[in-house]
């Protein structure tokens, strides 16, 4: 056994002895040659990396606009954060960074085709985040550079802008149904009656289109006497039950959106 392992040892010696550089020269040559393989490693993780940002960025976002009126538009990614980051981190492991990272904000539609980074799927009226990069990774040292360039798209899969659409629609045609209802009726009680049917009418035929897509909604409203004024005060609730946030290390399926509004008629 003790042959054996100094055997070992010599073999390990004379493996060293071959592959180490021979001379200065040689020493620069395979240092230089490790660089540019830690460097092209890392431009290599580029799109991986700005796509996982762009995830966290839009699930934070929606994480905190849950169960709200969600009227707002998403943001875009901010690019000059992550490269910001980006460079910190770089600068730790001897790089510097040149170039940009822009992000933008859409609509996506079922079928289009995610980044596998970002981590989603597509479906219709959900959030499409586009990236797109000119970056260089740069060895200041040795003068080793490593260019990437990429135009990359992803989904996040909760239909916010649908959610959105429906809520506006809805909003819209109570509108019109109260105006019509209280202008073509002599009291108040018929017009009620009709815009409870019309209502009604407008709901089943909006839940029948969404429940295909996994969301369901209700609508209920509350109605108020003044003097010859009618308050009628609605309350619409929108629930995608297949949409995904990933927050904290968890995934997290479910999410809502709640918008109120009052409309006044005035009755006889």
């Amino acid at each position: 056994m003790k042959e054996l392992v100094l055997i070992l040892i010599a073999l390990l010696v004379a493996s060293f002895l071959v592959s180490a550089p021979r001379s200065d020269e040689d020493w620069l040559l395979y240092m230089g040659e490790l660089r540019m393989y830690e460097i092209s490693a890392e431009a290599d993780t580029l799109k991986a990396r700005s796509m996982i940002f762009a995830r966290s960025w839009v699930d934070r976002w929606l994480a905190g606009v849950n169960a709200t009126a969600c009227e707002e538009l998403p943001p875009p990614p901010n690019g000059s954060l992550f490269v910001q980051l980006l460079r910190e981190d770089l600068m730790s492991k001897g790089f510097s960074l040149m170039g940009d990272l822009r992000y933008s904000i859409g609509e996506s539609r079922e079928g289009d085709v995610s980044d596998q980074a970002f981590g989603g799927y597509c479906r219709d009226g959900g959030i499409k985040v586009v990236a797109s990069s000119g970056l260089t990774i740069r060895d200041d040292l040795l003068g080793i550079k490593a260019r990437r360039y990429f135009d990359v798209e992803a989904c996040q899969p909760t239909t916010y802008f649908l959610i959105r659409e429906v809520l506006t629609r809805l909003r819209h045609r109570t509108i019109g149904i109260v105006k019509e209802a209280f202008s073509s009726e002599e009291n108040v009680t018929a017009a009620l009656q009709e815009m409870r049917e019309e209502l009604t009418s407008l709901v089943r035929y909006l839940r029948k289109n969404l429940t295909d897509e996994g969301i369901s909604l209700r609508l209920t409203y509350t109605t108020k006497f003044a003097e010859e004024e009618v308050a009628i005060a609605f309350k619409a609730v929108v629930f995608d039950k297949e949409a995904i946030i990933i927050r904290g290390g968890r995934l997290r399926r479910g999410f809502s959106c709640i918008r109120e509004w009052e409309i006044r008629a005035r009755g006889s």
